[in-house]
């Protein structure tokens, strides 16, 4: 048998190895996608598939990364709170607060915003409070605030020359 154009005669694919390499690289874009996904959606797969987040983890090791608890602000209240004075120490006081997570989910600790004011409303001094500031201890923070939880948090000040009539306390998430 003799062929013309020896080139075309070995440059020529089988059709169905064609559509094999096609699928072959259309399969490689999907695991690449659903890789892609799971490492930006990693937080949310390990609060609604909790059996995944032991495998999350011991991939985001190679990877540098971490699993972080939810913060969704808006499921956090802050269900009472008060300044109360210590009666041993002069200038010195203390804040108590109710935090509770609505969420049906753990969340991580949020920060605390305490404004002090004067008797006519006016800012005298305002400061922010992380979990370190308010939690004992590191497992405690690195766990959350669980589902459904209330958790008393107490802090003290020192206000020596503020003379504090008032405050206001807010819950945020620090960007």
């Amino acid at each position: 048998q003799f062929v013309d154009d020896p080139v075309e005669a070995h440059g020529k694919t089988a059709p169905g190895a064609k559509r094999h390499m096609v699928t072959l690289f259309g399969v490689a874009l999907l695991v690449l996608l659903a890789a892609q996904g799971t490492y930006h959606f990693r937080d949310a797969l390990a609060v609604k598939l909790p059996g995944l987040k032991p495998l999350l983890a011991d991939l985001c090791g190679p990877l540098d990364c971490t699993i972080e608890l939810p913060r969704e602000v808006d499921l956090l209240s802050i269900e009472s709170s008060e300044l109360e004075a210590d009666a041993k120490l002069v200038n010195v006081i203390t804040l108590h607060a109710l935090l509770h997570n609505r969420a049906g989910y753990a969340q991580a600790w949020p920060s605390l915003e305490l404004t002090l004011t004067d008797s006519r409303d006016a800012v005298i001094a305002r400061r922010s409070f992380h979990p370190a500031d308010y939690l004992k201890n590191q497992d405690e923070i690195s766990r959350g605030i669980g589902h459904n939880r209330e958790q008393e948090v107490a802090v003290r000040l020192d206000t020596t020359d503020l003379r504090p009539s008032g405050y206001r306390l807010l819950l945020f998430y620090p960007q």
